[in-house]
């Protein structure tokens, strides 16, 4: 990440997720909510109003978006603060090795 005119510039979809989940906490736990800020923040779109065009136009980056949390997060780093979340992704993952 680089500063460009005051405002932060990114090289990747990660370094946006990785600055977004530190500074919007909650954003760890909810992807609906890391999408939302991520269009807010980094897109620089006038929330909540968005045309429904331009959403569409944008559909394949959150989808980008919420894979990077994932892979970010797979990594054991910036992790989910929800006490429920992090359980419900510890009997999904038991579960998924147990198939194995």
């Amino acid at each position: 990440m680089s500063m460009e005119n005051g405002a932060p510039k990114f090289k990747s979809t990660n370094e946006e997720v990785e600055f977004l989940l530190s500074k919007y906490p909650e954003a760890k736990n909810n992807d609906f909510y890391l999408q939302w800020v991520w269009l807010r923040e980094i897109m620089q779109l006038d929330l909540p109003e968005i045309p429904w065009r331009k959403f569409q136009m944008l559909a394949g980056k959150m989808g980008s978006v919420r894979r990077a949390r994932q892979k970010i997060q797979s990594q054991g780093r910036l992790l989910p603060t929800d006490q429920r979340i992090l359980d419900r992704r510890r009997r999904w993952r038991m579960i998924r090795l147990n198939e194995r």
